[in-house]
């Protein structure tokens, strides 16, 4: 049910992760240590940087803090349908930032139209992924949003979300980082 923190970190090769169809995995760890003296970071996939894509279980519910953190190869990222997501983790130190997707520099389109459960994305979660281009949404209420989750992304990004939701979108805090919000079927 859980891929622990650091499971596969700095695994440099990894290029496909695959999950059994029916898949229970609920949790894809990470976290961080904010020690003064040590800053290090735990994410199950973090540092594989062969890895261009994935596709996350419908299972699961929690995505860590720097789950996915330095997988500079990462451009796609999609969700089982009928998924369970609720949250995406993240965080921060005077030093670094441990958002479960920041700083991924090839990052273009998140998909997770199918979560329709998301309800928070914590902080610095999407932290300067630059070319982020498409995030599409499948939750109605937008979900809390931490600090600077989507600050430093593509200024031409596009947000799609549920039909009749784009106001609730554009009116609720953070989610202003988008060059628009419409909804997915348009």
């Amino acid at each position: 049910e859980t891929i622990e923190a650091s499971a596969f970190k700095g695994c440099s090769s990894l290029a496909t992760v695959t999950f059994e169809q029916g898949s229970n995995l609920k949790t894809i760890g990470g976290g961080y240590s904010s020690e003064s003296y040590y800053e290090a970071f735990y994410g199950a996939f973090s540092g594989c940087r062969a890895l261009t894509s994935i596709e996350i279980p419908a299972s699961v519910e929690t995505i860590e803090a720097s789950a996915f953190k330095g997988c500079s190869s990462l451009a796609t990222v999609t969700f089982e349908q009928g998924s369970n997501l609720k949250t995406i983790g993240g965080g921060y130190s005077s030093e670094s930032y441990y958002g479960a997707f920041c700083q991924l520099e090839n990052l273009m389109t998140f998909d997770a139209a199918a979560c329709t459960q998301l309800q928070s994305i914590g902080d610095y979660t999407f932290y300067n992924c630059s070319e982020l281009r498409l995030f599409k949404i499948g939750t109605e209420t937008p979900p809390t949003y931490g600090t600077y989750a989507l600050s430093g992304i593509n200024p031409y990004s596009v947000l799609k979300v549920p039909s009749g939701c784009a106001d609730a979108y554009k009116a609720a805090y953070g989610w202003h980082n988008f060059a628009s919000i419409t909804g997915l079927d348009e």
